[in-house]
């Protein structure tokens, strides 16, 4: 099989549903958030018109 890149759509539509998903459960905290809101683990990097295009993991959560 040959390597992946991030311009295949796969890639893109997986990519957004990762976001999406942590957004629905509340796992996102805006960019620059010190110290992160309680239950989130992730921080917005790069957003456009409202929506988050990339995140970064900033801790792990143990629940």
């Amino acid at each position: 099989m040959p390597p992946s890149t991030p311009d295949q759509p796969d890639d893109e539509a997986a990519r957004r549903r990762f976001i999406d998903d942590l957004v629905a459960r509340g796992e996102v905290a805006p960019r620059g958030a010190d110290p992160m809101p309680p239950g989130t683990t992730h921080e917005v990097v790069e957003e456009r018109d409202g929506v988050i295009l990339s995140v970064r993991r900033r801790r792990f959560s143990t629940s």
